[in-house]
């Protein structure tokens, strides 16, 4: 449990960090003039047009939010899958032929995984990613596609933490009873939250409006 909440820290830790560095990087771009304007052009306070002169930062940000929907979940369902596994490991050992009940609890938090994937599918989709038109995707785009992989990251992350811990409590039941049937409606109660951050994450994607 120790490592798994030290792995989870550290993802965040670094998400956070590319957030930080990538709207560094973004407001630190020099002004340029207008298309037209005068080569001495000085101007401190910058107009509409001379910040869509700085080109376009949304290829970034579009990027950053590949990595939060596909990395947070993914090491949320990576961890808590090896967690469930030693824990089924060890009821199998004593009686194989309650394996099969183990497998159940086993692949649960993998579906934190498999819902960032979906997300970042969609990210990667909508934002040009995939067709190769991210390069002309404006800033405050790219920004908002970062917000929408925000809801599934790291609700996907803590979920599947804790839903590790209840499937290795339901692993315990089925090596005393034999069945784990309360346990796996036990473990999804908490997959009911990453489930609604996914839905969040799609309806938010499907909502920007990529000119």
């Amino acid at each position: 449990m120790k490592k798994f909440r030290s792995f989870a820290v550290i993802a965040l830790i670094v998400m956070l960090a590319l957030f930080v560095s990538a709207h560094a990087f973004a407001e630190s771009q020099p002004p340029m003039p207008p298309e037209g304007g005068a080569p001495g052009f000085t101007s401190v306070v910058e107009s509409e047009e001379v910040k869509e002169a700085k080109g376009p930062m949304g290829y970034m940000w579009a990027a950053l939010a590949v990595c939060v929907a596909m990395i947070l979940p993914g090491v949320g369902s990576a961890l808590g899958v090896g967690m469930a596994g030693r824990a089924a490991a060890g009821v199998a050992a004593e009686d194989p032929e309650k394996s099969g009940s183990c497998l159940v609890f086993e692949l649960l938090p993998a579906t934190q995984g498999l819902y960032g994937f979906v997300i970042a599918m969609f990210i990667a989709v909508f934002s040009g990613i995939l067709s190769g038109d991210v390069i002309n995707l404006s800033t405050e785009l790219g920004r908002s596609f970062f917000y929408a992989s925000l809801p599934i990251g790291v609700v996907g992350l803590i979920s599947a933490y804790f839903q590790s811990r209840v499937c290795c409590a339901g692993i315990g039941i089925v090596a005393k009873q034999g069945n784990g049937g309360m346990g796996i409606t036990f473990a999804i109660m908490v997959e009911l939250y990453a489930i609604l951050a996914l839905i969040i994450s799609i309806l938010m994607v499907v909502g920007i409006k990529v000119q």
